[in-house]
């Protein structure tokens, strides 16, 4: 994509692609496509506490703090010491208490020796990762929308071959707010391709997109992504955005203060300080990058745990970018790191804030923002540039659950 009139950026949603070449992808069957991530385990806890008697459900203390908020309305949730940085897992679980695992960006989980019931395994930062063919988990629930450009959906499904919720219908409110979402995205590709549409108006509807996706109310997916989800070249876009982490994760080897680690999901970036992370995200902010926060934890988190979240940046990686666009990013980077060129935020930035959604990330993208545009596209799946993962805001970030 070239031409000074198309603007340019790197984060937040994603665009609703225009062709779906590639090959189809199967995913697990018998499954259950529900409205989000969050709702595949509400209702999932909801079946559990009918059906078998769940009591409680164990989740790591490095978790989407608004999806856990959704747990705690059906079960008592109780948080045990886990994320990216160990932990000690759950110390008792009960015989009717289930336990919730997480695969952080796309790694496998940790999978704690007590399961109680069941065990769950979050696996929505790289749903179709390899290593879930072997997984030993009794459920694994994955959101869509934070690899793949739809507009929501929620996948659960049981290795095991144990019962699943009955499939539930897609309520009108569901579908009013996808076709809010839908609209976001089709305008986000017009702007991205040069048309005159106005930043703010689409990120006003994804915005309220997002908001309404976070009701408690439980829904089935919509008939857009029930239809698209197996046109989808999931696996092609899967390597895509793994070879670009790879890319950019060596185009910043070597930063001075800054832990660098290419994942599926993307590349995480570990600052050697909380204040400096957000000069950082600053920085990229004003370059039209918008990075995530994977999770902004309460400060009851353990101490590990709340540190990293304190200190991490992700970096998305997908498919609708390519190695200009991730040589570019590194070189941003780069630039805003470096103890003597570290750009103040300009009048328009917001500070970033947590959203609730995936999983939940917080970002900000400054309406107003543009740049010159040299892309090259990894995908025909892509429509123009941008980028995805995960329910959040001021400007929409990426979906959470």
């Amino acid at each position: 994509m070239t031409g000074s009139a198309r603007p340019w950026e790197v984060g937040s949603a994603f665009t609703l692609p225009t062709a779906y070449a590639g090959s189809n992808t199967p995913w697990p069957s018998p499954a259950r496509l529900f409205g989000s991530g969050r709702q595949a385990l509400v209702a999932l806890l909801r079946f559990g506490a009918r059906k078998h008697g769940w009591s409680a459900a164990h989740l790591p203390a490095y978790f989407c703090p608004p999806v856990a908020e959704a747990a705690r309305d059906v079960l008592p949730v109780l948080p045990y010491d886990g994320g990216p940085a160990g932990g000690s897992g759950p110390t008792t679980v009960g015989p009717t208490e289930v336990v919730v695992a997480v695969s952080y960006f796309g790694m496998p989980p940790v999978l704690p020796s007590r399961r109680g019931a069941a065990l769950v395994v979050d696996a929505t930062h790289d749903p179709r990762a390899p290593w879930l063919a072997d997984l030993d988990a009794d459920f694994v629930l994955a959101s869509l929308r934070k690899t793949l450009p739809l507009p929501d959906g929620g996948l659960l499904w049981s290795p095991a071959g144990r019962s699943l919720p009955a499939p539930t219908a897609t309520t009108r409110s569901h579908q009013l707010t996808v076709g809010r979402i839908l609209t976001g995205m089709l305008a986000k590709a017009a702007y991205l391709g040069g048309a005159r549409v106005p930043k703010e108006s689409y990120l006003a509807l994804l915005r309220a997109g997002e908001e309404e996706l976070a009701t408690p109310e439980v829904s089935g997916a919509s008939e857009h992504t029930r239809l698209m989800l197996s046109a989808l070249p999931a696996d092609e876009l899967r390597t895509a955005r793994v070879d670009n982490a790879h890319r950019l994760a060596a185009g910043l080897a070597g930063l001075p203060g800054v832990t660098v680690r290419a994942y599926p999901l993307g590349v995480v970036c570990q600052i050697d300080g909380g204040d400096r992370r957000e000069e950082i995200r600053r920085g990229l902010v004003a370059r039209d990058i918008y990075p995530a926060v994977l999770w902004a934890l309460p400060d009851t988190a353990p101490a590990a745990q709340l540190d990293l979240s304190r200190r991490m940046l992700f970096l998305p990686t997908d498919h609708r970018y390519g190695s200009t666009d991730m040589d570019r990013v590194a070189a941003a980077l780069r630039e805003v790191a470096h103890p003597t060129a570290r750009p103040q935020p300009t009048a328009t930035e917001t500070p970033s804030s947590t959203a609730a959604g995936p999983p939940g990330d917080t970002a900000t993208e400054t309406p107003g923002s543009t740049g010159p545009a040299q892309r090259r596209h990894r995908s025909p799946v892509t429509p123009g540039p941008g980028s995805a993962s995960g329910d959040h805001r001021p400007d929409l970030v990426t979906p959470d659950r």
